[in-house]
């Protein structure tokens, strides 16, 4: 039995950080303008359930 090198490639992980400020304002875009919450979280780049 041989051992063989091999390389795992992974996409890339991003992890991202809101302030709690943050978060109140993507979430006010969608109760305080005619904006769906889809439209928001692809503003964003955050899935939609997220939002």
């Amino acid at each position: 039995m041989s051992i063989h090198d091999f390389e795992i490639l992974a996409g890339s992980v991003r992890r991202r950080n809101f302030t709690r400020a943050g978060k109140e304002a993507i979430v006010s875009e969608t109760l305080h303008g005619d904006t769906s919450v889809t439209d928001v979280a692809r503003r964003h780049e955050i899935d939609r359930p997220l939002v």
